[in-house]
């Protein structure tokens, strides 16, 4: 197995998101912390792995790849053998990838783009400046967004166990590191919702994943696996 090195800050939602895969696929890993606080990530040094100066970047070998969810379905492909089975498809399967590939979009375009307006204004945004106060009509007009999506989510949800099929895969992992400060912001969690039941069940199904325990709070170093 070679040798894995996770460049990142543990408690990055988007290095939560490849922490996940790592630890549903079991793959140790090395992880070298970026300090955030001190601007390293847009150092010339890291500027060379990634560059829009942001984290993660896997390192595997001599092989270096930027952007979370490339990182994952790489992941992901490359351990298919190990860990949770089928966390992306056999893309010999025209229909099982084209599902697949479904699943991204509604993913990245349907859910995605309408929760980062929102934790970013209502979240992240205190982080930079602590006396941020977030839009409340911006906050509203996305949830309102995001509540038709949702709706749309419990269609599909109705029908299949996950996104793409009755099959786990990374894209509902997708969903936690973002999907779980909405409640933060918006005061109520609109994934956990008794109008929608089947959304419900999938999105408790997520949160109760071993994956999402060991990440949530921050990804760590994990060397082995037993």
């Amino acid at each position: 197995m070679s040798e894995l090195t996770l460049h990142a800050v543990g408690i990055s939602t988007c290095t939560k998101r490849v922490g996940i895969i790592l630890h549903e696929k079991q793959i140790p890993f090395k992880l070298a912390p970026i300090d955030f606080m001190a601007g390293k990530h847009k150092s010339p040094e890291h500027l060379e792995k990634h560059p829009f100066g942001q984290v993660p970047v896997l390192e595997d070998d001599d092989f270096f790849l930027f952007e979370s969810r490339a990182i994952s379905k790489y992941l992901a492909t490359k351990y298919a053998a190990q860990g949770t089975p089928n966390l992306v498809p056999d893309f010999s399967d025209l229909k099982a990838t084209a599902k697949f590939e479904q699943a991204s979009s509604v993913e990245s375009f349907d859910f995605e783009a309408v929760v980062y307006p929102i934790i970013m204004d209502g979240f992240f945004a205190k982080f930079g400046d602590p006396a941020h106060v977030p839009n409340q009509a911006l906050l509203a007009k996305h949830a309102e967004i995001l509540e038709g999506k949702l709706d749309g989510y419990e269609r599909i949800l109705s029908k299949q166990k996950y996104l793409a099929g009755d099959n786990i895969t990374v894209v509902d992992l997708f969903h936690l590191p973002h999907g779980t400060i909405l409640p933060v912001v918006l005061g109520k969690d609109p994934l956990d919702n008794e109008k929608r039941p089947h959304l419900a069940r999938w999105w408790k199904d997520l949160q109760a994943r071993p994956s999402w325990a060991a990440v949530k709070d921050g990804v760590e170093e994990k060397e082995r696996y037993d």
